[in-house]
């Protein structure tokens, strides 16, 4: 089998570069993102299409644009910022997700089959969660002078969803939001 070889003009190839710089940060477009502990931004550089349905969320949700509309590459790739303590609730995809840490460390918790457990990533240390994997992740420490860590997160699929588990949902529901368990 033969590829296709392509020879793309300049302003092609720089339509598929991202400048961290100019990312617009979205706080907003997940139903933990209200909570204290679960504040963060996300800054997309490759987006998916949006879940169908009006209960159904984005991984990076529902708020977040991708950077590049010039490519589909069946996954989203984005920077998540947040301050020490905060993160996610836990939650599992349909698709696989990766985390590098950019900068501070970050801890990723799971469900497992001895109750939840855990590892610290440094960064550029690298994780892929197994898909259907009850999974968390939380910024531990940020780096001196900062106010905040930088995790880089990629997850597969052309339209990956959030499912919560009973204990997020239980959690955003005390704070007021409705939601339910399967919401991807």
């Amino acid at each position: 089998m033969t590829m296709t070889v392509i020879k793309p003009e300049k302003s092609s190839v720089l339509s598929c570069v991202a400048r961290y710089s100019e990312l617009e940060p979205v706080t907003t477009g997940l139903p933990d993102m209200h909570l204290e502990q679960c504040k963060r931004t996300f800054l997309s550089v490759l987006g998916f299409e949006q879940p169908k349905g009006e209960t159904q969320h984005s991984p990076f949700g529902n708020q977040v644009a991708s950077s590049m509309s010039s490519q589909t590459t069946g996954y989203g790739a984005a920077f998540v910022r947040a301050r020490a303590g905060c993160g996610v609730l836990m939650h599992n995809h349909d698709t696989s997700e990766c985390f590098m840490p950019i900068e501070g460390r970050w801890m990723i918790e799971w469900e497992g089959d001895k109750g939840n457990d855990h590892v610290i990533l440094n960064p550029m240390d690298f994780i892929a969660v197994p898909i259907g994997v009850q999974r968390r992740f939380e910024c531990i420490d940020v780096p001196e002078g900062k106010e905040e860590g930088i995790l880089f997160a990629i997850i597969s699929g052309h339209s990956p969803a959030v499912e919560w588990s009973p204990e997020a949902i239980k959690l955003m529901s005390e704070s007021g939001q409705s939601v339910t368990r399967v919401t991807g």
